[in-house]
């Protein structure tokens, strides 16, 4: 049985309901993001997002910039994002540290 004072958020919710609809088929219609767009699905600045593409991401795996546009694959920023990291992007990392180990090995 409904309340009658909460028949009038039956409106406010109809329209939230069509409003995370939208939201949803928004963001999952492409994968491939420009800087701008992974900063508003994301919640963050342009000026973050660089900040973070070059502190945690791998290029490659969350991003690509073949041709002077970067591009974020929107699956893996979304991994990143939970914290999940894929089989890939671990062996990446651990081929950047050999990588690393390698260079110092061959200096020393």
């Amino acid at each position: 049985m409904i309340e009658m004072e909460n028949i009038n958020l039956i409106k406010q919710i109809a329209e939230d309901i069509a409003l995370l609809k939208r939201s949803l088929s928004d963001s999952n219609a492409k994968r491939w993001l420009n800087v701008k767009e992974v900063a508003e699905y994301l919640g963050y600045s342009k000026d973050r997002i660089y900040k973070i593409k070059d502190q945690y991401l791998i290029e490659g795996i969350h991003f690509h910039n073949q041709t002077g546009k970067i591009l974020f694959d929107r699956v893996a920023i979304d991994s990143w994002v939970v914290g999940k990291e894929t089989d890939e992007t671990h062996q990446s990392r651990r081929q950047v540290v050999d990588n690393i180990l390698l260079s110092v090995r061959k200096v020393s």
